[in-house]
């Protein structure tokens, strides 16, 4: 949420109060907001984060809209194990040698992957290794267990499909436009076609056969 404009920069990120970031990478115009805990993770061009996100071993593309009080990519325990607490895989703070560091690495590398253009609502929760595709919604308070394919709204607990954004043509379509690869000068001067009808910008824009 903004009270006002926010001025981003093309080459660093505007980072909130309070927040913590680690081992992570930024694309151009990028904006995390206050108290966020971001480890291990990419942030595409022009995405942004509400307050009080945790995103960690996620690659963020780019145009991502991400809400208040999101939680991203957060690591399992090892349940099937005789104790699923820290102490018996990662035990140094607890005067315990030997981290189990394939197990730690495993678990770092099992990415969550949002899309383009996706948006997450409030207080919504990607489990790790789970890819959203491009253009979808994620609504407010759900629990996103399984993938998301692309242009699809879902939510509930767990959640599910809702509806589709636009019929499987238009998806297809804006796919392959896939307008949020154009460099900065192009959506400069396509910058207005943005608040056409979705029939009339994929009819302008759509790439010749």
């Amino acid at each position: 949420m903004h009270l006002e404009t926010t001025h981003l920069f093309p080459d660093k990120p505007v980072i909130g109060r309070n927040s913590q970031v680690q081992r992570t990478t930024f694309g151009s115009y990028v904006e995390l907001g206050e108290s966020n805990f971001v480890d291990h993770a990419t942030i595409g061009d022009y995405s942004y984060t509400g307050q009080f996100c945790f995103i960690q071993n996620t690659k963020i593309s780019q145009f991502v809209s991400i809400a208040a009080m999101v939680r991203i990519g957060p690591t399992n325990h090892p349940y099937d194990r005789p104790s699923q607490h820290m102490f018996a895989y990662n035990g140094t703070g607890y005067g315990f040698p030997n981290k189990d560091q394939s197990y730690l690495e495993t678990r770092q590398h099992n990415w969550a992957i949002i899309g383009p253009d996706v948006w997450i609502g409030h207080g919504a929760i990607i489990q790790a290794g789970i890819t959203v595709g491009t253009g979808a919604v994620i609504g407010a308070g759900a629990v996103v267990t399984k993938d998301v394919a692309p242009y699809t709204i879902v939510g509930g607990v767990p959640a599910k499909v809702l509806k589709d954004r636009f019929p499987d043509p238009l998806k297809e379509q804006l796919l392959a436009i896939a307008w949020w690869e154009w460099d900065r000068s192009t959506l400069e001067t396509r910058h207005p076609d943005f608040s056409l009808p979705i029939e009339e910008f994929v009819a302008k824009w759509q790439p010749s056969a």
